[in-house]
């Protein structure tokens, strides 16, 4: 059992059992593994095949930043396993070059699908696959939350990313005043040039003067469009 929904506590193996995966798809059904089983890799007691489902999580699931039917229930899946020991697994994940904990990769990855979600009006991908992932940035929100004031810088610079990407939710606008000391001080401060960049275009679009931050170009090129989404733009295969 792990996170509330609603007061009910979910239970991460009954949510992939229960949920109907040939009813949903990910970018690549012929290609790459099926959800289910780069969920359940997530939590193999072998620390290569964890690394290669977080892999296949964002190559497969999250596609270019897009969202898919299989999305949704993934990422409900993912916030359900993020107290899990397991997700301590060290590794380089997605586009950092940092070694650290999965769990901080897999909060980042919450992140990236909440502002895949809300980036514009329509969303990434078809309108009520958007809007499943849209039900769920209050449960990202709560997920997250524990992990801000975390012991391991990685992890805690990730949480203040996924906090920060679902406050585009209109509900959830009203935590931006006690968000903003946390990306001065966490994201606006952090090694990787995708979170400074972050830092300042969250505080400017949500009306706060960024002040003096690092600039995020420092150490690297030109920033491009949202340089702190995780999307693959290769083609499978994986």
């Amino acid at each position: 059992m792990t996170i509330n929904d609603g007061g009910r506590a979910i239970d991460r193996w009954a949510l992939l059992l229960e949920t109907d995966w040939s009813s949903v798809e990910h970018c690549c059904p012929n290609t790459a593994p099926a959800t289910p089983v780069i969920l359940a890799g997530l939590l193999d007691d072998n620390e290569d095949v964890q690394r290669t489902a977080v892999h296949n999580l964002g190559q497969a699931v999250t596609h270019q930043n897009s969202i898919y039917g299989a999305t949704a229930p993934a990422a409900r899946f993912v916030i359900a396993i993020l107290g899990h020991p397991r997700t301590m697994t060290l590794g380089v994940y997605f586009h950092e070059e940092r070694r650290r904990p999965m769990r901080a990769a897999l909060l980042q990855w919450l992140g990236d699908l909440a502002d895949d979600a809300t980036y514009d009006e329509d969303g990434t991908g078809e309108p009520d696959d958007v809007a499943a992932v849209r039900a769920i940035l209050p449960l990202i929100y709560e997920a997250a939350r524990p992990y801000l004031i975390d012991a391991d810088l990685l992890i805690r610079e990730a949480a203040v990313h996924a906090v920060a990407m679902t406050l585009a939710a209109p509900e959830l606008a009203v935590h931006i005043p006690e968000v903003v000391p946390l990306v001065r001080s966490t994201l606006s401060t952090s090694e990787y040039r995708g979170y400074r960049y972050l830092a300042k275009w969250c505080l400017v679009t949500w009306g706060v003067e960024p002040g003096p931050l690092p600039d995020p170009r420092i150490s690297g090129p030109e920033p491009m469009d949202r340089p702190w989404a995780g999307g693959y733009s290769d083609d499978p295969p994986f």
